[in-house]
C-alpha cells in the first residue's frame, strides 16, 4: 500500500495569459491501496487534487478513481479495470465520465521494468485518451531513475493532443522513524505549444509504503 502525497508547481504557461498568472501551485493525495477479489490482486487508486493558487481555480479538482485486475506472469504483470472521474468544479463537460484502463509492467532485467499504461474517459462531451510511459531503473542503495508521471493525452473531439511531456524522475527509498518511504522529484516540459495549456512543470512526492505481509 502506497499513500502518495504530490506537491506539484507549474512555471509556465503557452501564450500571453491575457492578465492572468504565470505559475500555479497544486496538492494531491493520491493512495494506492492492494486487495484480493476473486481470486485476483487488485490494486484500487484515488486521485483528488487541490489547487492553492495561481493561474486557475483554487479548491479541489475532479476525483478520479480506478481499481485494477492484476495478473501475475512469468515476464511480469498486467491489468485492466474501470476508470471513473467526477467532475467537481463545473467546468468540465461532464460531470462523470468512465472508461477502461489497461496497462502492463515487464522485467527487462534484475533492473529494469518497462511498461505502458492507458487510461480513458468517455461521456456526452468527453472522449480523452491518456498514454503513460512506464521505464524504471534500480541504481542502487535506495535510488531509482524512472520517466516519472508522463501522461501523454489525446482528446479524441478536438482531434488533437493536449500534452506531449518529456521528463524524468529520481526518487529514493529510505526509513522516516522505522516507516519506509518514497522522495521524488519529477521535472516535466511539455512539447504541445497551444495557448493555455502547461509549458512546464516540477513535482515533489512524499510516499509513505506500508508493505502488505
Amino acid at each position: 500500500m502506497a499513500l502518495n502525497f504530490i506537491g506539484n508547481y507549474t512555471g509556465g504557461f503557452y501564450g500571453d495569459g491575457h492578465g492572468l498568472p504565470d505559475d500555479s501551485w497544486s496538492l494531491t493525495f493520491r493512495p494506492a491501496i492492494p486487495f484480493e477479489f476473486l481470486d485476483h490482486p487488485n490494486i484500487f487508486r484515488l486521485t483528488v487534487p487541490y489547487q492553492l493558487g495561481g493561474r486557475g481555480q483554487e479548491g479541489f479538482g475532479p476525483i478520479s478513481v480506478f481499481d485494477l485486475f492484476m495478473f501475475n506472469q512469468s515476464w511480469g504483470r498486467w491489468g485492466f479495470g474501470p476508470l471513473m472521474n467526477f467532475d467537481t468544479t463545473g467546468d468540465l463537460p461532464d460531470e462523470f465520465a468512465i472508461g477502461p484502463a489497461v496497462g502492463f509492467v515487464a522485467k527487462a532485467g534484475k533492473k529494469l521494468q518497462i511498461g505502458l499504461f492507458s487510461q480513458n474517459l468517455f461521456a456526452g462531451d468527453t472522449s480523452i485518451s491518456q498514454i503513460q510511459p512506464v521505464i524504471a531503473y534500480q541504481l542502487g542503495h535506495g535510488w531509482a531513475i524512472s520517466a516519472g508521471d508522463l501522461q501523454f493525452s489525446y482528446d479524441w473531439k478536438a482531434s488533437q493532443w493536449l500534452s506531449a511531456p518529456v521528463g524524468f524522475q529520481v526518487g529514493k527509498v529510505t526509513k522516516f522513524g522505522g516507516l519506509p518511504v518514497r522522495l521524488a522529484v519529477n521535472p516535466q516540459y511539455n512539447l504541445i505549444d497551444r495557448d493555455g495549456l502547461n509549458e512546464w512543470s516540477v513535482s515533489f512526492t512524499f510516499t509513505a509504503l506500508f508493505p502488505m505481509h
